[in-house]
């Protein structure tokens, strides 16, 4: 994927959220430039994993098999299990109209998505066992205040304002329908490299193309601006 794409994929991001009503706080909006100018600031990012992040699930193919992700805030996967502490975290995930994301799974982490507006947001759902092996046997989860099972594969489609907890060993996937979804993420606290599990796994994310220079911040760009900041 080249830079410029991933700019014009966060402005559509930016514009989706503000036609919601859900407003991104002011670090959404720095461009690499910016950010460089706020050391503290990107350790603190770079600790939680914060900012924006364009998956492609399959190389080529965003606009069919994507995701344009903004996370909000993130505690420490190392606090799981204890008392206190940023237990939790909190994540934007906006779905352009039956864009995809594939069928995963969490060993750790439990999950509210919320359709915080635009279209239907359909998650279907299947049980796996501890290695991550597909059950045929009807999933539970629930919906805002209501218990649902469904089949294996079944679904469950969320209107704006609806919600739906997914426990550990629900595998999901899920996708927009009738226009781009703004759909939130409430969870637990977790470590996205290493309890996001596809079924089947997916290639490691591609290197960014830098055709243009960068108008937005990218989470994995943060790294790379900490070490220049310390030069």
């Amino acid at each position: 994927m080249r830079r410029s794409e991933t700019d014009r994929i966060i402005d559509e991001a930016r514009e989706a959220c503000g036609r919601n009503g859900f407003l991104l706080p002011p670090f959404a909006r720095w461009s690499p430039q910016e950010a460089l100018a706020q050391p503290d600031a990107l350790r603190l990012m770079a600790e939680g994993g914060l900012g924006w992040a364009i998956a492609e699930f399959q190389p080529g193919r965003f606009p069919t098999h994507g995701l344009t992700v903004f996370t909000l805030r993130m505690g420490a996967p190392a606090l799981v299990g204890r008392a206190s502490g940023k237990l939790y975290g909190e994540k934007v995930l906006v779905a352009r109209d039956a864009q995809v994301t594939p069928l995963h799974y969490h060993a750790v982490k439990t999950e509210d998505i919320v359709n915080r507006g635009g279209g239907r947001f359909v998650v279907v759902l299947r049980a796996v066992d501890a290695h991550g092996r597909p059950k045929d046997e009807p999933v539970e989860a629930i919906k805002d205040v209501a218990v649902v099972r469904v089949p294996p594969r079944g679904r469950v489609v969320l209107e704006p304002g609806e919600s739906l907890q997914l426990d550990p060993f629900v595998a999901h996937a899920f996708w927009a329908e009738g226009g781009t979804v703004v759909a939130g993420e409430v969870s637990l606290v977790n470590d996205d490299a290493t309890d996001n599990l596809f079924i089947p796994p997916l290639p490691a994310a591609a290197a960014i193309e830098e055709d243009a220079p960068a108008r937005h911040l990218l989470a994995r760009d943060v790294p790379a601006l900490i070490r220049k900041a310390a030069a």
